[in-house]
């Protein structure tokens, strides 16, 4: 047992990580030697903060004064960015953000990194991702952001699969307009799963019951599946792609690549500015 944390006094300041589940939630452990590397007095915090609890969680927290900011997870990425009182162009556009930096003058700044961060996780995979036919489930915050830096990378097209319609009809419209054309489309699962990309950006694997709708037999190995919720541990989806000898991607490969991003925003800077 640690008998103290080194730095942390009257003057530190926290960086909260807000999500429902928050057991996998790896942000603190990767950030927090970041802020202690560049000498900066903040911490990341984990907080279990459930969606009917998260606006009053979320005004209790941008009301103190010491708070620098808050890391949005599932599933409070799309509801934080309608709390923001600004927002930067990507996140206005997608909807969500996942990552708040708090002013000194007690605003709350919203900024999505999940897309770039998404994008250049993949390494060398990135490649794939021109003329590619891909499947989003989820079209959440992380969705939203995936698919719309997906458009950006210009795959060919994007099937979304969601519970909420609502979210769905957002995400498609938003890359369609996006790319001028009919790019992303609602499906149900009843069409063959031909795909190069198959992205789960849904709790699915670390919350509730919930079966991944993708076959097993469906994965092949040309295939790259990226599961996002896959962060402390390996969910079945990408259990079953490794089976395959598909090449995957789980969400610690998003987080590394815009950790340093979020450090940044966290500690004050700009918008896209590394720590």
């Amino acid at each position: 047992m640690r008998a103290n944390i080194p730095n942390l006094d009257g003057n530190s300041r926290i960086y909260a990580v807000f999500g429902d589940p928050i057991h996998q939630v790896q942000t603190p452990r990767l950030i927090n030697p970041i802020f202690a590397a560049a000498e900066v007095n903040i911490y990341a915090v984990p907080f279990l903060v459930t969606a009917e609890h998260f606006a009053a969680a979320w005004d209790i927290f941008a009301a103190i004064p010491n708070l620098c900011g808050i890391s949005t997870t599932i599933p409070h990425k799309v509801a934080a960015a309608k709390k923001c009182s600004t927002l930067t162009p990507t996140a206005k556009a997608v909807g969500a953000v996942n990552c708040v930096q708090r002013g000194e003058d007690g605003q709350m700044n919203g900024a999505l990194f999940d897309g770039v961060g998404f994008v250049e996780g993949l390494g060398e995979s990135k490649s794939r991702l021109r003329g590619a036919r891909v499947l989003i489930v989820g079209a959440g915050g992380a969705g939203r952001a995936i698919a719309f830096a997906l458009a950006e990378e210009g795959v060919r097209k994007i099937d979304l699969m969601d519970l909420s319609a609502e979210s769905v009809a957002f995400t498609a419209n938003m890359v369609n307009s996006l790319r001028g054309e009919e790019c992303a489309v609602s499906v149900d699962g009843s069409a063959r799963w031909d795909y190069d990309i198959v992205v789960n950006a849904s709790p699915i694997g670390v919350k509730g019951d919930g079966i991944f709708p993708l076959p097993t037999d469906a994965i092949q190995p040309e295939m790259l599946i990226a599961d996002i919720a896959s962060l402390s541990g390996e969910t079945a989806l990408l259990r079953a792609a490794k089976a395959a000898g598909a090449t995957v991607s789980d969400g610690n490969d998003m987080l590394l690549a815009q950790i340093r991003l979020m450090a940044g925003f966290a500690a004050g800077l700009p918008a896209g500015t590394a720590l």
